[in-house]
């Protein structure tokens, strides 16, 4: 009987890290994706404002200060997107890894759930 209950939690603890491994990058990648869409939008933000406060004769110094913001901005939210998000951890649920660009933007500071995390229930 002591044999087969060593036996249980020695093959439970095996197993349980790999559980909360997959959850943990999960939620990482989904921390990221919202952080990274988050400052893509505020890149789209301050574009529109610098195009918006030029007057007329200052229009196109104004476009063409507005641009780079508006092209980094641009290309971040179709990077991380809520749909590549989406397929992204689909296909990690799937078994297959996490793609090599996203996984190298992944920090320790993406794994850790902060209160504003607990409290939004992710």
């Amino acid at each position: 009987m002591k044999n087969w209950l060593l036996g249980a939690l020695v093959g439970s603890s095996l197993t349980l890290p790999g559980y909360g491994q997959g959850r943990d990058t999960a939620f990482a990648v989904h921390k990221l994706f919202v952080q990274r869409r988050h400052g893509s939008d505020a890149l789209l933000t301050t574009a529109g404002e610098m195009a918006a406060s030029t007057t007329v004769a200052g229009a196109v110094s104004g476009l063409v200060a507005g641009a780079a913001p508006a092209a980094v901005g641009l290309s971040q939210a179709a990077r991380f997107s809520a749909e590549r998000e989406a397929a992204i951890l689909s296909s990690y649920a799937s078994g297959w890894p996490i793609p090599a660009d996203v996984r190298r933007k992944l920090r320790r500071k993406h794994f850790h759930r902060t209160k504003a995390d607990v409290l939004l229930g992710r």
